[in-house]
C-alpha cells in the first residue's frame, strides 16, 4: 500500500484454463515493483532465489508476451464457459481469435513486446543483458580443422527471444485453437453454419441437407423458402440474433422438418462445462456434508442440479407443504 498499488491476488492456476493464467500474469505485472521490493527485504534462501529469477529480462518478457496472447483469447474462453452456447457462433468467434493470433506473428509485434518489457525493466532497475560464467569449449581442442564446425552466429537479445519464446508459444496457441472442434466433421459443420443467421450460407438448401442426412432426417424445400421470407422480415425487426432465436421462431406446426434440423444443430455441445458443474455439486454434497448416500437420493440431487432453472421457478412454500404431507414430523 505504501507504493500506491491496488490490492490484487494470484488465482489458482489450471493447465486447461487460460483465463486464470492471464489474471495471474496481470497481477504480477501490476505488482512487480512491490514483489521485487519485498523479496529484497527478505533474506531467506527462497526469497533470494525468487529475486534472482524475477530479475531477469527474459522472465519479464514472458510476462508481457503471455499477457498479450492470453488477453486475446480471454473473451473466447469466457464465452465458451456459458451455459447456452451454440456451436456455429462459437466457431465464428474461434476463427476470429485464431486470425488475430496469426496476425501477431510479425516483427512489429515482436518489437512492441520487446520495448514494453524493456520499459518495465528500466523502471525496476533490471539489466537487459545477463552476464554469466564463460564456459570454455573443449570440442576439437587438440585438433586442427580447415572447415567450420557448424557453430551459428550469436543472436541478439530481441532475435533470440523472438525465435526461442514468442514464435514457439504463439504457434502452439494457434495449433491448440485450430484443433478445437476438429472432431466435428467438415460437412456437419457446414450444415450447422447454415442454421446460424450470422453465416453467409444461412438456410442454404445444400448445407441443410448435409446435417439432415447425418441425423437421418429430411427437410422440405418449401419450408426453407417460406422460412427465408419469414426470418428475413423478422431479422429486420431485430428478432433473429442466433440459432436459439431461430429455433423459437420456427414453430413445429408451421416448419416441422426445418425446426427439427435446427434443434439437432443446437444439441451438439461446445464444451462440457455444464456437466462439470453438475459433478462438482454432487461431489460437494456427497463428500463434505455426508459420508453415505443412497443411489436414489444421488439421482434426485443430479436432477435438481441439471434442472436448476425449473427448480428456481417453484414455490418454496408449496414444496415444504408437500414434504410435510409425505414425511410427517413427530416432535417429542
Amino acid at each position: 500500500m505504501l507504493l500506491g498499488l491496488k490490492k490484487s491476488e494470484l488465482v489458482q492456476l489450471s493447465k486447461t484454463r487460460w483465463a486464470c493464467q492471464v489474471k495471474s500474469v496481470r497481477a504480477m505485472l501490476d505488482n512487480l515493483q512491490a514483489v521485487l521490493k519485498c523479496l529484497e527485504e527478505s533474506a531467506t534462501p527462497l526469497a533470494v532465489g525468487l529475486l534472482s529469477k524475477l530479475s531477469r529480462f527474459s522472465n519479464v518478457y514472458m510476462l508481457v508476451m503471455f499477457k498479450s496472447m492470453l488477453s486475446t483469447t480471454e473473451g473466447l474462453h469466457v464465452y465458451l464457459q456459458k451455459d447456452s452456447v451454440d456451436l456455429a457462433q462459437a466457431t465464428l468467434f474461434k476463427d476470429a481469435v485464431l486470425e488475430t493470433l496469426k496476425s501477431m506473428r510479425t516483427d512489429e509485434m515482436v518489437e512492441k513486446l520487446y520495448n514494453e518489457a524493456k520499459a518495465i525493466c528500466d523502471a525496476n532497475n533490471i539489466s537487459e543483458r545477463q552476464t554469466g560464467r564463460r564456459h570454455k569449449q573443449r570440442r576439437m581442442e587438440d585438433f586442427t580443422v580447415e572447415s567450420t564446425l557448424g557453430t551459428s552466429a550469436h543472436l541478439g537479445t530481441e532475435d533470440q527471444l523472438k525465435h526461442s519464446l514468442f514464435y514457439p508459444c504463439l504457434d502452439r496457441m494457434v495449433t491448440e485453437l485450430d484443433s478445437r472442434f476438429s472432431d466435428v466433421g467438415a460437412e456437419l459443420m457446414k450444415g450447422i453454419q447454415a442454421c446460424n443467421p450470422a453465416a453467409d450460407d444461412f438456410l442454404s438448401e445444400d448445407s441443410l441437407d448435409l446435417i439432415a442426412t447425418h441425423y437421418k432426417m429430411s427437410v422440405r424445400k418449401e419450408e426453407i423458402l417460406v422460412a427465408k421470407q419469414f426470418l428475413t422480415s423478422r431479422k429486420r425487426e431485430g428478432a433473429v440474433s442466433d440459432m436459439g432465436s431461430v429455433y423459437k421462431l420456427l414453430q413445429p406446426e408451421m416448419f416441422p422438418t426445418l425446426s427439427s434440423v435446427v434443434q439437432a444443430a443446437l444439441t451438439i455441445p461446445v464444451s462440457s462445462c455444464t456437466c462439470e458443474r453438475s459433478f462438482s455439486v454432487l461431489r460437494r454434497l456427497h463428500t463434505w456434508l455426508r459420508r453415505t448416500m443412497g443411489q436414489d437420493r444421488l439421482h434426485h440431487l443430479a436432477i435438481m442440479a441439471v434442472e436448476k432453472e425449473a427448480l428456481c421457478g417453484l414455490d418454496h412454500g408449496d414444496v415444504i407443504d408437500r414434504f410435510a404431507q409425505v414425511k410427517p414430523l413427530f416432535l417429542c
